[in-house]
């Protein structure tokens, strides 16, 4: 990890950058139709011995895990800025 003289400790920045791009990535996946897709149908069947829970988890809109995808996505890219911001201020 990077440490800056006058620190207390290592910089998050590279935490943060890893973060920032795993979940930009992932969310993007999740955005896509079939990603999202494919997560309802699994989620359904992960619910398979609760047979009144995995009906409500069919009836759920395909809508739901793309905004889920769209705030990782967000989240990721509040991540890629503060990580830049902090090891550029360094």
């Amino acid at each position: 990890m990077l440490t800056i003289a006058g620190q207390g400790g290592p910089s998050p920045a590279p935490f943060l950058l890893i973060w920032g791009v795993v979940a930009l990535v992932g969310g993007g996946t999740l955005v896509t139709r079939r990603v999202s897709e494919r997560f309802g149908a699994m989620v359904a069947r992960g619910l398979a011995s609760k047979p009144t829970q995995q009906a409500r988890a069919k009836t759920v809109p395909l809508g739901f895990a793309r905004f889920i995808g769209g705030v990782f996505m967000l989240c990721g890219m509040v991540a890629l800025l503060a990580s830049i911001a902090t090891m550029v201020k360094g």
